[in-house]
């Protein structure tokens, strides 16, 4: 599957006027590919990922799939917040989407067993929220939406609310996925060094309104290890794209 944005700007009414939050974004992401998206606060970056989701209808420009016979593809969201239902177990959160595409129930809860054990939650599954740390609660989400075999998945800032070592352990966990589902995924991030780790590519965008300013390649192979952290390379990639977003965040406080 792969995601087309073609010139895709998004206006809001306001009681100030018209807030233009998009402007003019293009990109196309490759078939199964990791593209992951870094800016300023306030650049957008949220409302392009539900934009793509159709939970946002665009203003202008158009949002277009290859590789799907009609309509728009499945797909799953994965919010910063913590999205799973309390009053369910770690199970029947994951086998909830299944349900509400009518999957029989022995079919869905085999397929949720399969996705749990998958993020390391197997001892867990009966399990509720409020037993479970934030990154559990993360790993749950993830499950969730793998086990509806989407053909896009968006990711909004899933491990903001992680601590470092926690974060670390779930992006690799999160590769380690993704290298065997083979999923697009369009993933917004504050982090550039989570954001060169995780992707394939990094779309760099604008101080608000949002614009595509850098659409760089990653050059590292996978599979990816903590490892690739310290290379040269990685810290001039990470500090190029950390230069641009520093500019438009220096314009913003300039007034510019």
């Amino acid at each position: 599957m792969r995601v087309i944005c073609e010139n895709v700007g998004k206006v809001y009414s306001t009681t100030r006027g018209p807030l233009v939050a998009l402007r003019g974004i293009t990109f196309k992401t490759a078939e199964s590919e990791f593209v992951c998206m870094v800016g300023p606060s306030g650049c957008g970056k949220t409302t392009l990922l539900k934009i793509v989701a159709g939970l946002v209808e665009v203003t202008s420009g158009a949002v277009r799939y290859e590789g799907h016979e009609r309509g728009a593809p499945r797909n799953a969201m994965v919010f910063q917040d913590e999205s799973i239902f309390p009053w369910m177990s770690v199970l029947d959160n994951v086998a909830f989407p299944l349900e509400m595409r009518g999957v029989a129930r022995r079919h869905r809860l085999e397929t949720a067993e399969e996705f749990v054990e998958r993020v390391g939650l197997r001892r867990f599954a009966a399990n509720y929220p409020h037993e479970l740390s934030m990154g559990m609660k993360q790993r749950v989400g993830i499950a969730r939406a793998l086990a509806c075999y989407p053909e896009v998945l968006l990711m909004d800032e899933p491990f903001a609310a992680l601590d470092a070592q926690m974060k670390a352990v779930l992006q690799e966990e999160l590769v380690t996925l993704w290298s065997r589902y083979q999923r697009t995924v369009l993933y917004v991030t504050h982090d550039i060094e989570e954001a060169i780790f995780l992707g394939d590519r990094v779309l760099v965008m604008s101080r608000n309104p949002g614009r595509l300013i850098a659409d760089l390649p990653v050059p590292f192979p996978r599979p990816r290890e903590h490892g690739m952290r310290t290379a040269a390379e990685f810290g001039e990639l990470k500090e190029r794209i950390w230069l641009m977003i520093r500019d438009e965040v220096m314009q913003v406080l300039r007034g510019q």
